[in-house]
């Protein structure tokens, strides 16, 4: 496949789609879009890769080829605050120095995460289902359910062309915290013409529909309320409505709560400053909790995926400074494994049986709902946008390969794109170059170039 040519990337109106993350995995989320030499880009997320030891190390796009082919991006535009979205921007946001648009939540949480010092770096507050121009695009941030607050979908128009960039979502009716799924928005965008669909393929080859935050909160409350003694439960911190849920699940067990880790902490202050958490319990300090009853005490850490330096993994291995797991203690691991962690969860479960903890799964009841759509809720989507085409994003082959062929199957056409890969979307979407691609290790805070 030939290089882009100048003319493509400095005159054509295209538009023009480009993935440098997110396609061919889970993780590591980077899409670039460009109209008449104008690029903007959405999202900029860290991924993860396992060693041949086990480990589990931080991975982030590599972005030389925007630089070797003068691609400049004049604004990032960013759907949600989950790592593999915002989580690279720490090592590429001084790369890419460009304005960051982004929700309150999102761009508090990147505030936190940035490293400013005496940057100039920008970060506008968006409204969602209001219009903002960037060059030739118009953009509008829509409202759709997601295991964390204020997340959208970005609905693009540019070069007479209407695009809809799906973002992560799912249809869930009580979602326990944040907005519903702007569903009337959606609708009439799909009743004013839709030419294509960049969409989430995470749980395509899955059928029926994902579960309910408050179901899972009800699972919780079955799990936990006979249980005697300490319970822990480990979480993904930016999951609010989780946390959420367990705040009402002490309430009504007569439990006093703790958090343990730093991002968990990071995120229940911003959710409180938000108010996200308006009726949430007063929280024990660490140091304290210890000394209350074990049937009192419910603690809430991180470390769901096996991450060495978080809060469980310092329990598992009796290296915490404020408490220390004993036996007969719990665990409920109210998460799932991310693909590429699958050996630090293993580890760590090892390190907690080794203890006599018992470890409360999954297969123990509905303790966890994936944050993404499944076949039902993709042909709910579909018919309310009516789309001509497709390209199948974020998810691996396999999930982008099924997203295809449930989108040909409702008469959509659809392909997978491969990272790299340049696509000229003013008409059915055609494959008109490309650019190297890969990944930079993060190794102490410095980037190291890998091959894809």
């Amino acid at each position: 496949m030939q290089k882009p040519s100048p003319q493509l990337l400095h005159q054509q109106s295209g538009p023009f789609f480009l993935a440098l993350g997110g396609a061919g995995e889970i993780g590591a989320n980077l899409y670039i879009y460009g109209c008449q030499g104008y690029w903007i880009a959405v999202d900029c997320g860290q991924g993860f890769r396992s060693t041949p030891g086990g480990e589990t190390q931080t991975v982030v796009p590599n972005i030389q080829a925007l630089e070797d082919n003068g691609i400049k991006i004049q604004a990032l535009l960013i759907t949600h605050s989950h790592e593999d979205h915002i989580g690279a921007l720490p090592w590429l946001w001084k790369r890419l120095n460009c304005p960051v648009y982004a929700s309150p939540f999102a761009a508090g949480l990147i505030e936190k995460r940035v490293d400013l010092g005496n940057s100039k770096l920008q970060i506008h507050l968006i409204q969602p289902l209001k219009p903002y121009s960037f060059g030739p695009f118009q953009a509008e941030w829509i409202p759709v359910t997601h295991s964390i607050p204020e997340a959208h979908g970005i609905y693009l128009q540019a070069g007479g062309r209407k695009l809809y960039h799906t973002g992560d979502w799912k249809l869930d009716p009580n979602p326990v915290v944040g907005h519903l799924t702007a569903i009337e928005r959606l609708q009439e965008i799909g009743n004013n013409g839709l030419d294509l669909v960049i969409g989430d393929s995470t749980n395509a080859p899955n059928p029926g529909h994902s579960e309910s935050e408050l179901q899972v909160q009800e699972g919780l409350h079955r799990l936990i309320s006979p249980l005697p003694g300490r319970v822990l439960v480990t979480c993904f911190a930016s999951n609010v409505a989780r946390l959420s849920s367990l705040g009402t699940l002490a309430r009504k067990t007569g439990r006093h709560l703790t958090l343990l880790g730093r991002s968990m902490e990071r995120i229940h202050g911003l959710a409180k400053s938000l108010d996200y958490l308006p009726n949430f319990p007063t929280l024990i300090p660490p140091r304290d909790i210890g000394y209350l009853p074990r049937h009192e005490q419910m603690i809430v850490c991180t470390g769901s995926q096996g991450e060495p330096k978080a809060a469980l993994a310092r329990l598992a291995q009796g290296s915490h400074r404020q408490l220390e797991l004993e036996e007969g203690d719990r665990v409920v691991f109210s998460s799932k494994t991310i693909p590429g962690n699958e050996e630090a969860v293993e580890r760590l479960h090892a390190q907690l049986k080794h203890r006599g903890v018992e470890l409360l799964t999954s297969d123990h009841g509905l303790i966890h709902a994936s944050g993404h759509p499944a076949q039902d809720e993709i042909r709910q989507l579909y018919s309310w946008l009516k789309p001509k085409h497709l390209l199948a994003m974020h998810g691996e082959y396999r999930h982008q390969a099924e997203h295809c062929e449930l989108a040909k199957a409702l008469d959509i056409s659809a392909r997978v794109p491969f990272e790299g890969e340049i696509y000229d979307l003013s008409a059915l979407p055609r494959l008109a170059a490309k650019v190297t691609s890969g990944r930079w290790l993060v190794d102490n805070n410095q980037l190291v170039a890998l091959k894809n």
